[in-house]
């Protein structure tokens, strides 16, 4: 029988070590991908902050909505997780430094929308990147074997940990949005935004660490990241068109099957810190 599942978001303090780990390529087999993923989330430490900024703005507008109370747990899930990939960062920054760099661009282009943008603005990217990143996290969990067969155990772990969370809290982002505002064509915007602002942060690091690890000029690289590029379009493409159909709501985006295994071990008591990459993910 399977275990009954806590129905609010859950705040789950994981904490995981990358001493001594592989400094950025966590697959070796799958560099494309070690570093597509190593770039994406080289924005999260100080992207969940800022969400988490404009989120409790907005709740201190709510009241005593129940929205309010569910906020509050997203903005903690999203604490946590801009910890652990600030940790995670340092071990990238040991082998590729220019990643640095790359890290301060992103925070002052955040520290000038904070700065400059309106509320509601900032809740309608928030909620587009909310939907990519729950988009990402169901691919990751459907593809969860393909992806991680053999990789660092603690980066498969903690992307997994993160992915769950994510689409968990996927609808708090849309639904604080749409309690200060349900003008569509801002949602909309936001999402586009969030999906330009992404690519142009993703596509440089990428090619730089490549380079580092001596793959800049090579062709079968080059194949292979053009082929992962159309994959994720093509993964995210069902996703744009859900979200921007005018009777779209988050909790219409089914959790994928993984994603709920994933819920179950962790509530076992599962010590899901590092996961063996070399069996099946998350078998019993």
């Amino acid at each position: 029988m399977r275990p009954e599942l806590p129905r609010s978001i859950q705040v789950r303090d994981l904490s995981f070590d990358f001493d001594g780990g592989p400094g950025g390529l966590w697959n070796p087999a799958q560099p494309e991908l070690s570093h597509t993923l190593n770039a994406f989330q080289l924005a999260l430490p100080y992207l969940e902050p800022y969400f988490i900024d404009a989120i409790k703005e907005a709740a201190a507008l709510l009241g005593e909505s129940p929205l309010r109370e569910v906020a509050h747990a997203f903005c903690a899930q999203e604490a946590n997780h801009s910890r652990q990939h600030k940790r995670y960062n340092r071990s990238l920054k040991a082998r590729y430094p220019r990643v640095e760099q790359y890290e301060k661009d992103i925070q002052q282009s955040l520290i000038r929308s904070r700065r400059e943008d309106p509320l509601a603005w900032r809740l309608a990217y928030t909620a587009g990147y909310e939907t990519i990143t729950a988009q990402l996290s169901r691919w990751m969990f459907v593809n969860s074997e393909e992806l991680f067969h053999g990789a660092d155990g603690r980066f498969a772990a903690m992307m997994l940990w993160h992915g769950a969370e994510e689409i968990e809290h996927r609808h708090v982002a849309y639904d604080v949005l749409r309690a200060v505002t349900r003008t569509y064509t801002l949602r909309a915007r936001g999402l586009f935004a969030a999906l330009r602002k992404t690519e142009r942060d993703i596509r440089p690091v990428v090619t730089y660490m490549l380079e580092v690890d001596g793959l800049g000029s090579d062709g079968r690289s080059r194949a292979r990241r053009r082929n992962l590029r159309v994959r994720l379009l093509r993964a995210m493409l069902p996703a744009v068109v859900r979200y921007l159909s005018p009777g779209y709501h988050p909790s219409h985006d089914r959790e994928p099957e993984e994603a709920v295994r994933w819920r179950e071990a962790h509530y076992r008591g599962r010590d899901l810190r590092s996961i063996d990459t070399a069996a099946p993910i998350l078998a019993s």
